[in-house]
């Protein structure tokens, strides 16, 4: 039961972590790639970025929440 209680502040932290990445570094990202794309300096495109820090607070953190559940719950 711990493991779920864990998992849940995980995804909540997580979507709290997109929330705050798609209001703060979104904008940025997409700034930086649009000057970019001025000079064909550009790399790798910002969607890219945020789809991968998406995936990771939405599913890995969760799943690493469930997973340290109970060595968590032991140590509170």
């Amino acid at each position: 039961m711990t493991s779920i209680l864990w998992a849940l502040i995980f995804l909540m932290l997580g979507i709290f972590e997109v929330m705050i990445l798609n209001r703060l570094l979104y904008p940025v990202l997409r700034w930086r790639h649009e000057k970019a794309k001025l000079t064909q300096s550009q790399r790798i495109r910002p969607d890219i970025i945020i789809t991968a820090l998406r995936f990771q607070s939405l599913v890995i953190m969760p799943m690493l929440g469930f997973l340290l559940g109970n060595r968590l719950g032991n140590t509170l």
